[in-house]
């Protein structure tokens, strides 16, 4: 009985459906039908537009053969002439007869056009005929003037036959035809339109009665829904009315409800708990981040004091050959060097560490002379970056210390900085003696942190990663033809701009 009613119901949105397609394919069929009509009525129209065309090129020819005619007899004084005038007369009368053929095949013609047709194409055959015996015969003598007369006297006869009898015939008839296909294409609109207007009838009123028997029970849908978005869950169950579609709407706006109010009821249970978990989490995070920031001030002091011993020493030596100038010049970079790097801060900006950088490589260039020379290259837009300090000195030390020192002639030392798409590339390159694999296994590896030789790079490497996470990365790769190239990749998020926060 059920399964019943379920098909029933259904036969609603069936019905609604065929009476669409019904209204839309009988539209269709109209259309195209009106369409054909239409078409055929246009072909007839052009058929009677390309016959008149036909007709005047054929009236054309014959003048074009007339007057060709008349410049052999009369107006050739030279050969060239006549060859022009016997190639015109010639042409004009090839398409002369080809208009005439077409006017015989294409179209439709009544019995007294056709007759009025074979006396043009009989007046052709005889302008050929005597055409030779006048052409032979120039200058002209009486007979030649006689068959001349005939010539010519022949042409107006065409003439006439092609305008005043053969065009005004086929005027006739194409306005007889134009009459006729204005009344049945007249007939044909009413029919349609009264055809139109009854099915337009038929779908509203089918339309009606099925959307009348749902705006009932979906209105009850409404205004239940619209209680429960105010919050009032107490409203009473829908009645289960209708077609199968609305019932199961109705059933499962009810269950809805019923879910919705047993869900409060546990969103307010569980809510008081999230409350007390979130205010430990929050304890839990601010915990670990003082044992990170914690972790990073104890790695930043690990920095290897060798440098600060070997500035010292240089500082002494020069003071014993030159002015105080210079070493008080040298003194001023030490002390700023010292300053920055007892600086508390977990993060500086970039023109900071390349500010401290230029002043290392500055006292080094003092202690290694010629056999040092270095390059600095950052645009200006990246120097608000923030960064956190003393992640760049570590890799130039090593540079200088197990790259340059090494050789008796020194080399270059490069450091590079350029942004690509939010990304910071630091690239740091010297002509040195280059790194082995074991070495920058070493570098890398856990154990760097205890190997003073490369404890600046495995110090920098964590500080990093403790900062940016695993969105950062550094690359250790041997330089052509020789040196080192280490390269940092770090993030450059919204936080990371000076002044950002």
């Amino acid at each position: 009985m059920a399964e019943g009613k379920h098909k029933r119901v259904h036969s609603f949105g069936q019905l609604l459906v065929t009476y669409s397609v019904l209204m839309v394919t009988t539209l269709l069929v109209l259309g195209a039908i009106l369409f054909a009509i239409i078409f055929a009525q246009l072909s007839t129209v052009q058929q009677q537009t390309s016959r008149y065309a036909t007709v005047m090129q054929l009236a054309s020819h014959l003048s074009e053969q007339r007057e060709a005619f008349n410049r052999l007899v009369f107006n050739t004084t030279t050969e060239e002439q006549k060859i022009k005038a016997l190639s015109d007369l010639s042409g004009a009368e090839i398409r002369a007869r080809l208009m005439l053929q077409r006017l015989e095949i294409a179209f439709d013609v009544s019995p007294d056009q056709y007759f009025l047709l074979r006396g043009i194409r009989n007046g052709l055959d005889f302008i050929s005929q005597q055409k030779p015996l006048v052409l032979d015969n120039l200058p002209l003598d009486v007979a030649g003037y006689t068959r001349y007369y005939m010539i010519d006297t022949t042409f107006n006869y065409l003439d006439n036959y092609v305008y005043a009898r053969f065009l005004s015939s086929a005027v006739t008839q194409d306005a007889e035809a134009v009459e006729r296909m204005q009344a049945s294409i007249s007939h044909i609109r009413t029919l349609a339109m009264l055809l139109v207007l009854l099915f337009a009838v038929i779908y509203t009123f089918a339309i009606v009665m099925i959307v009348r028997s749902l705006v009932q029970p979906v209105r009850s849908m409404v205004d239940t829904a619209r209680e429960i978005t105010k919050g009032n869950l107490e409203t009473p169950d829908l009645p289960a009315v209708g077609p199968s579609e609305i019932r199961f709407l109705e059933q499962s706006l009810n269950s809805m409800k019923a879910s919705l109010k047993e869900r409060i009821e546990t969103l307010d249970e569980n809510a008081k708990l999230e409350k007390r978990i979130h205010v430990q989490e929050l304890q839990q995070v601010k915990v670990k981040r003082e044992l990170d920031r914690a972790r990073l001030l104890t790695l930043q002091a690990q920095i290897n004091p060798h440098f600060l011993f070997n500035a010292m020493n240089t500082i002494s030596r020069t003071a014993l050959f030159e002015d105080a100038e210079d070493t008080a010049e040298l003194v001023t970079d030490l002390a700023g060097i010292f300053r920055y790097m007892l600086d508390q801060r977990t993060t500086v900006s970039l023109r900071e560490e390349l500010e401290f950088i230029g002043k290392y490589l500055k006292i080094q260039k003092i202690r290694f002379g010629e056999r040092l020379e270095y390059v600095l290259e950052c645009p200006e837009d990246l120097h608000s970056i923030l960064i956190p300090p003393l992640i760049i000195q570590p890799f130039v030390e090593n540079a200088i210390i197990h790259g340059l020192e090494p050789l008796e002639d020194g080399g270059t030392v490069r450091i590079a900085i350029e942004s690509i798409k939010r990304k910071l590339f630091i690239t740091i390159e010297d002509t040195g003696v280059g790194i082995a694999d074991a070495q920058r296994e070493i570098a890398l590896g856990p154990q760097g942190a205890n190997d003073n030789t490369h404890i600046g790079m495995a110090n920098v490497l964590e500080r990093i990663k403790l900062y940016y996470g695993s969105t950062s990365h550094m690359e250790v790769r041997p330089r052509e033809p020789s040196g080192t190239v280490i390269l940092l990749t770090l993030p450059i998020r919204k936080q990371d701009r000076l002044g950002a926060m």
